[in-house]
């Protein structure tokens, strides 16, 4: 009887480890296709570019992970246009605008997304729509790490933002 259940236990262990293989492999593959950035304490992941109409704003969204002392992303810049502004979304009278912002806050030890409906990157007088899945360099100045350099992957136009 108890190998039996020795038997059973080992089988139900075989399959969580196969899961669990297939799981990391998985989380593995979606990290090799959200390139990474890491400067300092900062490590930046899963940016991705979103364009609607050519000569309109582009957005980027991406996720920034503090492990040390906190910062501030100060400015984005891009070789693909000459106007980039970090940007969120403010509520004024019952309705949702976006605004220029200075600075965008990476407190001490945690994770800063820039996401649909919150910050983001704006990214203007991009004439000719880049095509999914090509990379568009960016460079993030943070007031203490500095400047990193970083790719966004571009998206569908209705792409959602997602880790």
């Amino acid at each position: 009887m108890k190998t039996k259940y020795l038997i059973s236990a080992l089988a139900v262990l075989g399959v969580a480890g196969g899961a669990y293989a297939a799981s990391q492999q998985m989380h593995d593959k979606h990290n090799e296709m959200s390139m990474q950035a890491n400067a300092g304490s900062l490590t930046i992941s899963n940016a991705t570019a979103r364009f609607l109409i050519a000569g309109r704003p582009g957005a980027v969204f991406l996720k920034i992970q503090n492990e040390g002392a906190a910062d501030k992303l100060i400015s984005a810049s891009s070789s693909l246009s000459n106007k980039v502004e970090l940007h969120t979304h403010t509520m004024d009278n019952g309705v949702m605008k976006m605004r220029p912002v200075e600075e965008i806050d990476v407190p001490a030890n945690s994770v800063t997304e820039l996401k649909s409906g919150g910050h983001h990157i704006m990214i203007f007088g991009v004439t000719t729509l880049p095509e999914k899945g090509s990379k568009i360099p960016f460079t993030l100045t943070f007031e203490k790490t500095g400047k990193v350099q970083i790719e966004a992957t571009v998206g569908e136009p209705g792409d959602k933002h997602s880790h």
